[in-house]
């Protein structure tokens, strides 16, 4: 998940453990460090509980991407 803003990042970050949501903040990868300097990444089986927490708190990613082999991919 890009944020579009360090701040937005870890204002999702503190939403996310308020929810328990299980998820890593991570340095945005070369291909989507345009996007943000951070980004968070959950798996697939909690991505739905995830962009839903963070929706309902006012803080919803900019864009939700999915590594496929090397390259990310928009969902």
């Amino acid at each position: 998940m890009a944020f579009g803003s360090t701040h937005k990042a870890l204002k999702a970050e503190s939403v996310l453990k308020e929810g328990s949501v299980p998820f890593r903040l991570l340095p945005a990868p070369k291909a989507l460090a345009s996007y943000c300097a951070l980004v968070i990444s959950v798996g697939e089986e909690v991505l739905a509980r995830a962009s839903g927490a963070l929706t309902a708190a006012g803080a919803g990613p900019k864009s939700i991407y999915r590594k496929e082999g090397e390259e990310y991919v928009k969902v």
